[in-house]
């Protein structure tokens, strides 16, 4: 699911910027779908939420941390799907 709408690429005091604009619409509604139509349970695993990549990368980032870090992931993802800020983009109504 391609989330990224637009990119622009410029020069500005002498660093490369690159700035990208995305739409995060089809993930939130995949998952208000997937939470009408689902508890999220499948098998012994839920479903919590959908987290495009791209955000996956900015929660590293904001944290300090690598992406590929899967146990700081881990607390960050619990923390961030957690947030009401975030609510649109859960699966599963239990607690994480």
């Amino acid at each position: 699911m391609t989330t990224k709408i637009a990119e622009q690429v410029f020069e500005d005091d002498g660093k490369l910027i690159v700035k990208e604009t995305h739409d995060f619409t089809p993930v939130i509604e995949k998952a208000k779908q997937l939470n009408r139509n689902t508890d999220g349970s499948f098998g012994e695993s839920k479903l919590v939420g959908l987290i495009p990549m791209k955000l996956w990368a900015e929660w590293a980032k904001e944290a300090g941390v690598s992406a590929g870090d899967q146990g700081a992931m881990r607390e960050i993802v619990a923390r961030k799907m957690n947030d009401p800020d975030f609510a649109l983009l859960r699966v599963w109504e239990g607690k994480y």
